[in-house]
């Protein structure tokens, strides 16, 4: 059974007040920067999980075994995958059907902000206090599974924004 959320009102609050409202953006500068204020609040939510799984694996060290700890650094590698993704940087538009696009957008970033609830409640149950390994053979797998599939959506939401891969390595198109 899983524990009720524990994401305070003022967490959420803060990041569903930086969604994007897509249908108000009247430039690429304007829809790069709401972009970048709800990509950097999900990122500042992933780092706190991050964080917490680090301070974790540095507090249990002497009881977690090695394959917990490989899955700590797993788990963490997850997030990194997702930072990076998050981090896209380059002029916003939307692809084909702008209508569509917007309604699509706004259903990822609904689920997305879900999926941080979890992500965060997940993180949050593995504690100093409580035995490590309970939360391994629970929450860590779905844990997992949940990043990814958030990557994923980021991803899907870099598509949707036109924001292409190749802006991780700053590639000005020069000749």
């Amino acid at each position: 059974m899983t524990n009720p959320a524990s994401l305070s009102f003022p967490e959420m609050s803060n990041l569903m007040a930086k969604m994007p409202t897509y249908s108000q953006y009247r430039s690429a500068e304007e829809a790069a920067d709401a972009e970048r204020v709800f990509r950097h609040a999900l990122g500042m939510m992933l780092k706190e999980c991050g964080e917490h799984l680090l301070g974790i694996a540095e507090n249990k060290a002497q009881i977690l075994s090695s394959e917990m700890e490989q899955m700590i650094d797993a788990l963490v590698d997850r997030i990194s995958l997702i930072f990076r993704r998050l981090d896209r940087e380059g002029a916003v538009s939307l692809v084909g059907n702008s209508a569509a696009t917007i309604a699509e957008l706004e259903e990822l970033d609904t689920r997305l902000i879900l999926m941080i609830e979890e992500a965060m409640n997940l993180v949050r149950n593995l504690e100093t206090d409580v035995p490590a390994a309970s939360w391994f053979q629970t929450d860590a797998d779905r844990l997992s599974f949940d990043l990814a599939v958030f990557s994923e959506m980021t991803e899907e939401r870099n598509y949707l924004l036109v924001l292409g891969w190749e802006s991780e390595f700053q590639w000005n198109g020069g000749r």
